[in-house]
């Protein structure tokens, strides 16, 4: 068993991760890379994520990715001694994450009215995914059932497509956890304010509205429906991905300044004198034209060079990177954003970094537990803390 160096600006939380899959996961790893201390909670026979594909040494990735900086133990909350333990564990806790259906946390007796006069400062995160009332509430949802049902699906791929595109499996999973981690921190916050915590309820479809509030926007105020554009932007060209000799380069202009300097970078002066191009409102409505003119220019030349000349003319550019070669990138590693793990049980594992530098109170990434690891070390700290309180009210 590891002891975890807990650092970081939540130093001193306590967290209770009930919470399986994806969005809760990620929702706690999260508290825990701040300097939480994260304890979750798996049923005996695990959380499935264990053995989910791709593996390394027997272990599913992406549950080593999501499960950082946490301890575990096994409790089954269907057994009387299970639920008491839980219930004593909450007791001790600033924070409470869960993510299973609405109404099954309530049916186990260890919904928010269970927990809140036990422990009325304790913050209860709910993650579900189409919220906890309405005609959906009770449903199930995946990463890609949200992906559809949103819209998010429907705005992605290529121009004309007439069928849904999917993003990578766990993206809204993940910008749910964002979502649910800001929210559990205003409430922690409100809770040094009032001296009570509070339910959060958090759901992957009000995620996936919110970082679709520019299409939401486009929609409402302009009568513009999403439709698929590939990499371009609806607002501004050009703005987009090219095809150069060897790999993709996106490159965008959005000010007047900069649409001089990508005429001068092509070499195309011309573009910048075209009354068809004059502003970007002229580029977006013959957009179609702007790129049939340049995408044979961007063809006679590498990526690289693009990048050279775009970054002289004050341009935005960046190549497309892939996973294997970004990684290596001396501006990723010189940041940290990727973190190689040493682990006792996997060799070692990559995961990502920390996403925040704090000067005062620097976090850390830990290596994720093994199946109940902690079990036996928090269940009798518990027991120790619960003897000492039940001591404290009969004397």
């Amino acid at each position: 068993m590891t002891e975890i160096a807990i650092s970081g600006p939540l130093a001193g939380v306590r967290v209770i991760d009930l919470s399986i899959m994806a969005a809760g996961p990620w929702t706690a790893a999260l508290l825990g890379m701040l300097g939480a201390e994260v304890i979750k909670v798996e049923p005996p026979a695990g959380d499935s994520v264990r053995w989910h594909l791709p593996q390394q040494n027997g272990i599913g990735t992406n549950f080593v990715a999501m499960n950082v900086n946490k301890k575990d133990i096994t409790l089954d909350l269907k057994t009387p001694q299970g639920l008491a333990d839980a219930m004593d564990l909450a007791s001790t806790c600033d924070v409470l994450v869960q993510n299973f259906r609405a109404g099954v946390m309530d049916r186990l007796k260890f919904g928010y009215d269970d927990l809140k006069e036990r422990n009325p400062r304790l913050v209860y995160c709910a993650i579900c995914g189409f919220g906890e009332t309405g005609p959906l509430s009770k449903e199930g949802c995946g990463d890609a059932v949200m992906q559809a049902f949103s819209g998010f699906a429907s705005a992605n791929g290529a121009h004309g497509d007439m069928v849904e595109a999917f993003r990578f499996t766990g993206l809204l999973d993940l910008t749910t956890a964002s979502v649910a981690a800001s929210s559990i921190l205003a409430a922690l916050v409100d809770r040094d304010r009032t001296g009570q915590g509070q339910k959060v309820e958090v759901s992957m479809l009000e995620a996936a509205l919110e970082i679709q509030s520019t299409r939401i926007g486009e929609l409402l105020g302009a009568g513009q429906v999403a439709h698929p554009m590939q990499s371009e932007s609806a607002a501004f060209a050009p703005d987009r991905a090219f095809e150069t000799m060897d790999r993709e380069i996106f490159v965008t202009a959005h000010s007047d300044a900069e649409w001089r300097g990508f005429c001068e970078a092509v070499q195309c002066p011309d573009l910048d004198s075209d009354a068809r191009f004059a502003t970007n409102r002229e580029r977006v409505k013959n957009r179609r034209v702007l790129y049939e003119l340049l995408e044979p220019v961007f063809r006679e030349r590498p990526a690289i060079w693009w990048l050279r000349v775009f970054k002289r003319n004050v341009v935005p550019a960046g190549i497309a990177h892939n996973f294997e070669t970004f990684r290596f990138h001396e501006q990723i590693v010189s940041n940290e954003m990727i973190t190689r793990l040493q682990t006792r049980a996997w060799g070692e594992v990559t995961v990502a970094g920390l996403p925040w530098k704090f000067s005062g109170t620097p976090g850390s990434v830990t290596e994720t537990p093994q199946p109940g690891e902690h079990t036996q070390q928090v269940m009798d700290e518990l027991r120790k803390i619960v003897g000492t309180t039940k001591s404290a009210v009969s004397a």
